[in-house]
């Protein structure tokens, strides 16, 4: 699951689609993942990646934080 492109979907709302769109770009050809591309560009912080990656929070709609 650490590797799949479509963890993307989950900070689109924070990032927005370019920002999204390189990412999932970058991963593809470099092989990383979207969790540490993200987080080495400095787009947003460990903490708030797991809060957007927990699977609950991925399943039940909710207020984002940052949007």
């Amino acid at each position: 699951m650490e590797h799949s492109i479509g963890l993307v979907t989950a900070p689109n709302p924070v990032l927005g689609y370019e920002r999204s769109a390189a990412i999932a770009k970058e991963a593809l050809q470099t092989g990383g993942n979207v969790y540490d591309l993200v987080r080495e560009k400095g787009w947003l912080s460990k903490e708030q990646l797991d809060d957007m990656l927990k699977p609950e929070n991925m399943t039940d709609p909710r207020q984002i934080p940052g949007t």
